[in-house]
């Protein structure tokens, strides 16, 4: 039953109701008073006595008003002392009753008020210190967490010590990507999940305390933003012991993990540092940490994890410098495109070049794309340097065209250009720019990047075929297409990923798959490229499952244009050249002249 809400200042409780009746008390007083001095003067008193007796009346009333004045101001100045600190943010107050009159109803108001800021300052402080999707410390109270841990003194007079794990899930941008918000978002709480239970922090429950507790430093796994994780360990410095807590994550996340009724198997990379051992700055730790799992991605093992080293701070270094660099080179142009040449399966012709970049460092030469390009994509520079390779490609096209030396040219496209809307526009200009047929032009995306957005991906395709180019998926075999989505889409070319080259002349696994893709190519009614042969077993091998072209370091590495057309004259007025290939390809000869 609902409880009856008490109505302040009502009857009796009224202040007004309260003051007339004071009033009339005290005019009554008063006529009394007067009434007396009348009586006495009929009865002959002095003159002296109504003065006195009016004295004793005025001193009698201003007396009552005093303390009727005091009584009612008095919880006034302590409401306006409470609703100062109030204003200072100070929640923790004791508001008390005074009456039921109308300050009552005052009182009641403000600790109604004050009950409802302490709920609406317990909210925003755990969205402020929360992650929304995971319910995990989101990185401000990790930092709050940190600071507070690294770099003070236990009782004894000893710096704390502990160790930090940077968690990277792999993949699960792609599973974003690909499956949408949902899918990535319930994947990734489950994951937290198995990490929390793997760990000191044991449970949900309790890591959340952790998170809380103004006193101890305890255990605490927080999200730190995208597809990473931070897990804070205090008193744990022994590299035996991290390892072991490493591999207990590592297969906590290991087996079949379901979100939105699909399963996956996760994988993550961990980066350690400690404290003090590696530094006694939070933030340094931290990006000591985060600096670890970089190098962990890189590791060619399934348990990615790496314990923090000092020379792993050269990679920062060098990551600076080439991002210096870059920024310098895309202003001054300083790259350049190289060409590699494709030669036809059948005729051994040259049928084409795909563009490649190539930094020329002025204090270091010739810098490789394996080099700059992940800079490129980490600090957002790979749309300005396609841009360079794309408008330098299609305008060399175009001349050689002009020189009578007609040539294809395929430039690879990364995920951030084309999935700019403006991206079959900017292509389309410059072919217009150069007066380069559109037909010699081929727009190479990769595997993963065709399925990722089907819509994005297919509008752009359109558009860029409707204008005469060609499109090419390349790295094909790398990723894990659905190929319902991709077949879908209309393209052009499709290129055999090198990673399959490698085993393509022997019976066996690389063969066989060659051999799918290069069927299915062909079933899609598409030219098959296979790039990466180096020897002439492989390029006899690719021309005998049924390929179009054939790339690789076999005819010949990635030239200058000068070098390029050198090498294209020689091979054009000298058919020797193809007879050569051809007989390799055939088996009779063990190299290319």
């Amino acid at each position: 039953m609902r409880k009856k809400q008490f109505i302040y200042g009502r009857g009796f409780n009224a202040i007004g109701v309260r003051f007339t009746l004071i009033y009339t008390v005290l005019a009554a007083i008063c006529l009394i008073l007067v009434s007396v001095s009348l009586i006495g003067q009929d009865s002959g008193a002095t003159q002296e006595t109504p003065l006195k007796l009016a004295v004793v009346g005025l001193f009698i009333t201003a007396g009552l008003m005093f303390l009727m004045t005091r009584k009612l101001t008095r919880p006034i100045r302590q409401l306006t002392k409470i609703a100062d600190s109030i204003a200072k943010g100070e929640l923790d107050v004791r508001i008390p009753m005074f009456c039921r009159c109308e300050i009552g109803g005052l009182a009641a108001s403000m600790r109604l008020m004050v009950k409802r800021l302490r709920l609406s300052t317990a909210e925003t402080r755990q969205l402020a210190n929360h992650d929304l999707i995971t319910g995990l410390p989101n990185r401000y109270r990790l930092q709050t967490l940190l600071e507070r841990q690294v770099g003070s003194f236990d009782a004894n007079g000893q710096p704390a010590r502990g160790s930090v794990f940077f968690i990277d899930i792999l993949e699960l941008r792609k599973v974003n990507d690909r499956f949408g918000h949902e899918t990535s978002d319930t994947l990734l709480k489950s994951i937290a999940h198995l990490l929390i239970a793997a760990s000191p922090c044991r449970n949900d429950r309790e890591n959340m305390l952790n998170a809380a507790a103004d006193g101890l430093a305890r255990p605490v796994l927080a999200r730190f933003g995208g597809t990473e994780l931070v897990l804070s360990i205090p008193n744990m410095v022994d590299p035996m012991e991290i390892g072991a807590l490493a591999d207990r994550l590592h297969a906590a996340v290991a087996g079949i993990v379901e979100a939105t009724g699909r399963q996956f198997r996760p994988k993550i990379a961990i980066g350690i540092a400690r404290y003090p051992v590696d530094s006694d700055s939070a933030n340094k730790v931290k990006q000591y940490a985060a600096l670890a799992c970089n190098h962990a991605l890189a590791l060619p093992v399934l348990t990615k994890t790496a314990l923090f080293q000092t020379d792993m701070m050269q990679a920062i270094k060098n990551r600076e410098t080439i991002e210096h660099y870059l920024r310098t080179a895309i202003a001054a142009r300083q790259f350049e495109v190289y060409y590699q040449p494709k030669v036809s399966a059948s005729s051994w012709a040259v049928t084409g070049v795909e563009a490649l970049v190539r930094l020329n460092h002025p204090e270091r030469g010739v810098v490789g794309p394996g080099e700059f390009i992940p800079v490129a994509e980490m600090v957002g520079l790979i749309g300005d340097i396609g841009l360079i390779v794309l408008d330098e490609a299609i305008s060399q096209c175009a001349a050689w065209v002009r020189d009578g030396q007609t040539t294809e040219v395929s430039v690879n496209v990364s995920v951030e250009q084309f999935q700019n809307a403006t991206f079959a526009d900017t292509v389309i200009a410059l072919l217009r720019k150069h007066a380069c047929p559109a037909h010699l032009i081929t727009i190479e995306i990769t595997e993963t990047l065709a399925t990722t957005d089907v819509a994005g991906v297919a509008s752009q395709i359109t558009a860029l075929r409707s204008a005469g180019l060609s499109i090419a998926i390349d790295d094909f075999g790398t990723g894990y297409s659905n190929l319902v989505q991709l077949t879908g889409l209309k393209f052009d070319i499709l290129k055999v990923d090198r990673s399959f080259v490698t085993g393509i002349d022997f019976e066996g696994t690389s063969r066989e798959v060659s051999r799918a893709i290069i069927q299915l190519g062909k079933n899609l009614g598409c030219r098959v490229v296979v790039e990466g042969t180096e020897t002439s077993s492989q390029v006899a091998a690719a021309a005998q499952l049924g390929c179009d072209e054939i790339q690789g370091f076999y005819f010949s590495k990635p030239m200058k244009r000068c070098d390029f057309e050198t090498w294209r004259d020689l091979r054009t007025k000298n058919p020797v050249h193809a007879s050569l290939d051809m007989l390799a390809a055939s088996g009779f000869v063990s190299a290319s002249a």
